[in-house]
Formats: C-alpha cells, sequence, structure tokens
C-alpha cells in the first residue's frame, strides 16, 4: 500500500497533463542563478586577460594553450574530471539507468586500471617529450603526414562532438523548459568562445572547477528531494529493484552482449585510453604542470572526483524510474526523447522552491560549458601547432610569439563559431545523431589510440605501416560504428508502463486522449517490426558500442605491422638510427630483453 501511494504521489502531477502541455516553468530567481552562472564563467575569462595587462606580460601562445605550465594540481583535477562530463554525462547516465540496469556503473570502476595505466606508461612519457601539441610527437616519430592525418581526424571528432554536446542541452531544454533553442545554443556557445578564447587555459580549468561544483549541487539536489516524495531511498532503491534495473554483472561472453562484465571492464578501459592517453584535451592538461609528479597527484585525485559523479549520475537515474515507471513521460507523450526525462523530473519536482529549476539549467550547461571550452582549448592548440606552424616552417616566415598568441585565440574564436554552426546543423539530423556522438570517440579515438601504441611500443613498425592502419582503422571502426547506430534498433525499455494514469481522472479532450493511445501503439508496434528487422543484419553490426575502442586499435596495430613488413622486404626494415629513441617507451627495452635474438633483431631493429 506504501509504495502503491508514493507511486500515486508521484505520477499525479504527469497524469494530469495532456499533451504539450509544460509540467513547470521557470520564474525569476531562476533565469538570474542561470544567467549568473553564464557571467560567472565569462568573467573568469576576463579576469586572466586583465592580469596579463596589467602584470605586463604580452600572453604568448605558451601562456593561453599551455597555462605557462604553471597551473596547480587541485584544478587541473577538477578540469581532468570537468573535460568529458558533459551534458551527454548528465542527460545520458540517469536515461541509461532508466531504460535498462545499473550494470553500466562498473564501466567507472574501469577507470581505476585506466588511470594506473595513464600515470605511469603514457604520462611520464609525454611529459618528458615536453610536447605543446601531442601529436607533434608523431611527426618526430614517423613523417609529417601521419601528424597532419591524425591532426584531421582529431580536429573532425572534437568538433561534432562538442556540436552535439551543445545541441543536446539545448534540445531539452527547449522542450521541457520553453527556452527558445536557437537563443540557448547562441548564448552558450558565444559566452564559452569568449572565456576560452580570452583567457586561454588557465581560465578553462579554473572555470572547470567553479562549473564542477554547480554540477554536483544539482545532482545531489535531484536526488535528495526526488527520493524523500518517495519515502526515502531505500523506498526507491526497492522499486528499482523490482523493476528489474538492479544489475550489476552478467558474465555472457558474447562480444554482441551489451554490457557484460568483460565490455563494461575491458571494453570500457581502452575506450577511456583512447580519451586518456591518445587525445589532446586531456594530455594538454598534463603537460600544463611542469612537474611529472605533480601531473601525477593531479590525475590520481580526479579519479574519486570521477567516481563520485559517476555514481551520483547513475543514482539520479534510479530516482527517475522510482518516480516515472507507472507514468512513464515517454509513452504519455509529455516529452519527445527519454534523454529528457531529467529536465522533465526537475520541473516536476523542484518548483517548490523558487531557484532550484534554475541551479539545475545552470549544472545542466556547466557541464556542456566545460566539455567545449576544454575542446576550443584542444582545438587551438592542434590547429596552430599541426597545422599552420608546419604552413610556416614550409614557408619560412613564422610570425613573433606575440603573434602566435594572438592567433591562438582568434583560433578559439573560429573553433567556437564551428561547433556553433554544428549545433544549428544537427536539429536537422535525427535523434540517431545523438547515439552516434556517443559512440565517437570509440570509432575515432581507437585509430588515433592505435596509432601511438604503434609508435610508442613497437619501434619496428614504419611510417607507410603506421598510416595505413590508421587510415584503415577508421574506415573499419566507421563502417561498424555507424552501421550498428542506424542499422540496429534502440533495445526496448522492459517494465515502464502509464498503468498508474488509467486511475488518476484527467481533464483532456477525446482526441487528446485517443492522441496518447495512439503514441503507445506506434511505440510498440515500431519497436516490434525493428527488433524483427534487426535479425537480418550482419553479426559485426551487433557487436557492443564499449568494444569499438579495442576493436580500431586492434586493426590500425594488425594493418601497421603487416604493412611494415610487407614494405620493409623491399625497402629494407628501419636502422637504430632511423629513430630516435626518446621516442620508444623505456618499458619496451624491459620486455624485449626476454626475447630470442631474433625477435630482438627485428623489434629493436639492432643489427648484430
Amino acid at each position: 500500500m506504501t509504495v502503491l501511494n508514493s507511486s500515486y504521489a508521484s505520477c499525479r502531477k504527469v497524469c494530469e497533463l495532456c499533451p504539450g502541455e509544460q509540467i513547470g516553468s521557470f520564474v525569476a530567481v531562476d533565469y538570474v542563478l542561470f544567467a549568473a552562472v553564464l557571467v560567472i564563467s565569462a568573467l573568469i575569462g576576463v579576469y586572466y586577460m586583465v592580469k596579463e595587462y596589467l602584470a605586463a606580460k604580452a600572453a604568448t601562445s605558451e601562456d593561453v594553450l599551455m597555462g605557462g605550465r604553471d597551473i596547480g594540481i587541485f584544478p587541473i583535477a577538477m578540469s581532468l574530471m570537468a573535460s568529458f562530463m558533459s551534458a551527454i554525462t548528465v542527460l545520458g547516465t540517469p536515461t541509461e539507468m532508466y531504460n535498462n540496469n545499473t550494470s553500466y556503473w562498473i564501466a567507472g570502476l574501469s577507470m581505476i586500471i585506466t588511470v594506473i595505466v595513464t600515470n605511469h606508461v603514457f604520462l611520464p612519457f609525454f611529459h618528458d617529450l615536453s610536447l605543446t601539441s601531442a601529436y607533434e610527437y608523431l611527426e618526430r616519430r614517423f613523417n609529417r603526414a601521419v601528424r597532419v592525418c591524425a591532426s584531421i581526424i582529431f580536429m573532425l571528432n572534437m568538433l561534432l562532438y562538442m556540436g552535439v554536446v551543445l545541441y543536446a542541452p539545448s534540445l531539452a531544454l527547449n522542450q521541457v523548459t520553453g527556452l527558445k533553442l536557437e537563443l540557448s545554443i547562441v548564448c552558450i556557445g558565444l559566452v564559452c568562445t569568449f572565456y576560452t578564447a580570452l583567457g586561454g587555459l588557465r581560465a578553462v580549468v579554473w572555470t572547470d572547477t567553479f562549473q564542477t561544483f554547480v554540477v554536483m549541487a544539482g545532482l545531489i539536489a535531484i536526488i535528495v528531494v526526488g527520493s524523500r516524495d518517495l519515502g526515502g531511498f531505500g523506498e526507491v532503491w526497492d522499486i528499482a529493484n523490482k523493476g528489474g534495473r538492479i544489475q550489476f554483472i552478467d558474465w555472457d561472453p558474447n562480444p554482441t552482449t551489451r554490457h557484460s562484465i568483460w565490455a563494461l571492464i575491458i571494453g570500457s578501459f581502452f575506450g577511456q585510453l583512447t580519451i586518456y592517453a591518445a587525445n589532446q584535451t586531456m594530455i594538454q592538461r598534463y603537460l600544463a604542470i611542469k612537474e611529472i609528479q605533480n601531473s601525477q597527484k593531479a590525475l590520481y585525485l580526479s579519479l574519486p572526483l570521477t567516481l563520485i559523479l559517476s555514481t551520483v549520475v547513475c543514482l539520479v537515474g534510479l530516482v527517475i524510474y522510482a518516480t516515472y515507471h507507472d507514468c512513464d513521460p515517454y509513452l504519455l507523450d509529455m516529452v519527445h526523447a527519454r534523454d529528457q526525462l531529467l529536465p522533465f523530473l526537475v520541473m516536476d519536482k523542484l518548483t517548490f522552491l523558487p531557484g532550484l529549476p534554475g541551479l539545475f539549467v545552470a549544472c545542466l550547461f556547466s557541464a556542456s560549458l566545460s566539455s567545449i571550452s576544454s575542446g576550443l582549448n584542444a582545438l587551438a592548440i592542434v590547429i596552430l601547432e599541426d597545422i599552420l606552424k608546419l604552413w610556416w616552417d614550409y614557408r619560412g616566415n613564422a610570425p613573433s610569439p606575440l603573434w602566435q598568441g594572438r592567433i591562438a585565440k582568434l583560433l578559439g574564436l573560429f573553433a567556437g563559431g564551428l561547433v556553433i554552426g554544428i549545433a544549428f546543423l544537427s536539429q536537422f539530423l535525427g535523434q540517431t545523431v545523438l547515439q552516434i556522438m556517443l559512440s565517437i570517440f570509440g570509432m575515432v579515438g581507437g585509430p588515433l589510440l592505435g596509432l601511438f601504441i604503434s609508435g610508442i611500443f613497437f619501434p619496428f613498425i614504419n611510417s607507410t605501416g603506421a598510416l595505413c592502419g590508421l587510415i584503415t582503422s577508421a574506415v573499419m571502426a566507421f563502417w561498424v560504428g555507424v552501421g550498428g547506430t542506424v542499422l540496429l534498433p534502440v533495445p526496448e525499455v522492459m517494465h515502464v508502463s502509464t498503468e498508474m494514469c488509467s486511475i488518476i481522472q484527467r481533464n483532456c479532450s477525446s482526441s487528446s486522449n485517443s492522441t496518447i493511445s495512439s503514441t503507445i501503439s506506434s511505440t510498440i508496434a515500431a519497436t516490434t517490426q525493428a527488433t524483427l528487422s534487426s535479425e537480418d543484419n550482419l553479426w559485426i553490426y551487433h557487436l557492443s558500442y564499449l568494444w569499438y575502442g579495442l576493436f580500431a586499435t586492434l586493426i590500425s596495430l594488425i594493418v601497421g605491422i603487416l604493412v611494415t613488413f610487407i614494405t620493409s622486404c623491399c625497402l629494407g626494415f628501419n636502422e637504430p638510427e632511423d629513430v630516435d629513441a626518446n621516442l620508444i617507451h623505456r618499458l619496451v627495452d624491459r620486455v624485449c630483453c626476454f626475447l630470442p635474438v631474433t625477435c630482438q633483431r627485428v623489434h629493436r631493429m639492432e643489427k648484430y
């Protein structure tokens, strides 16, 4: 009886709504809070710009893009966590809990392995090279063509990702709160571009620190209020358990199983490694601290913060399920996609106290600001270091460090304009774009990770093999990833219904009620038809998206090795003097000393 009463209370407001009605609205305090977050973010950029002028120091490209390599441990740790804490994380993870179960939380635990490997294998290696752009290494190890191709792939990756990161919360808030979509995209994009271009990396990391606290505060407020209305978090857990949402481990070794324990640990490890070991956004932060030990401390400090965030967004998803499992707003046609359930819950539960919905809006857009600002700064570095400087070297007329600093700021503005444009275009590409973007780091980051591993751990791989591996891996990964996302249906959501709304009387026209009934019927029919048709697709399309990163990495390595041996039969293997010893990880020496001499001769390129 208690469960029925809590379900009735939680569903009453939803069931009394008619299609097209808003469940809540902003008041003046909400708009003030929302605007305050954007203003503070912009002022941080202004502060660092003014600070440079007062110090009578003109900002060079090193200052703008790398923060002068003198940023503290704590803000870098917060920025490492916030770089990919986008609105996709804040909206998408609760939706995963609502649609399926808690197994995705295990993927957060693989971060422990990722951080340890990054801290003791990749971070010291990149730090010792004193790079500004991670792709600078690729030219020194292979050649300029490999560097340019890798940089172009990274730029496309980040532009598409940031465009959707900007578009996704704007779409959700437009549908739920009535905020104009175009206004949201332009305002958030301009503010983010403004403080990134003016303040450089210092502004980015300190703004990330501020926004991280805003995000956590908003999510915790949702958990507390939502659990209280249902009778406590114990009641939330009990409802989720009865609905099949509390499930952590699936031992099925089949790679097509969406969230097996193997995909969640091994697949997620390689997926995360594409970000932590082969992505300019993260590597840029490691290099922003002069001492290796401090960089490692910052990464270790970001680990518990990331695990806490992962746990909080999962708990938010359980609260949403416990609230709406008997009155699903999607089936009732109150939202156009289940990614809008979190904003819907906020407008349903938090409007009793003016300002709380505004805090959530600030939370949601702060998450986007963090990702976009980090991405814009990384894009500026890659364009400057890997495209423009190469062109200047070719022409022999490089500008002064002062002008390079100014160009770096202009590049931030240019990249910001492209992101805003892509966000506008996203509204015409359909809802499948969001799913494609969630897999983009596996599809694009995997080939890049394979390329870096080829250079760092396989001394015999030559530039031809590395380039062929990169291109082949990218093509194969996009074929599998895009094919699987477009052709396969979204998994059916089980144990949700509109049962409670059959008990609650609503004062809607008969046409509105028939619209809801037809929506439910068409949803069920579409799901059934899609499930039947998906059986005819190729097996590879059913590969779990968590394996995309490992799949692409293996293709890159295998093709790189094969092409190297084929070309070396004609041109000969690399000689020891062809590759700088500093460009090969010292771990290779320790491993290769146990191999037979014939293997050492090939792997270490040594003459005996």
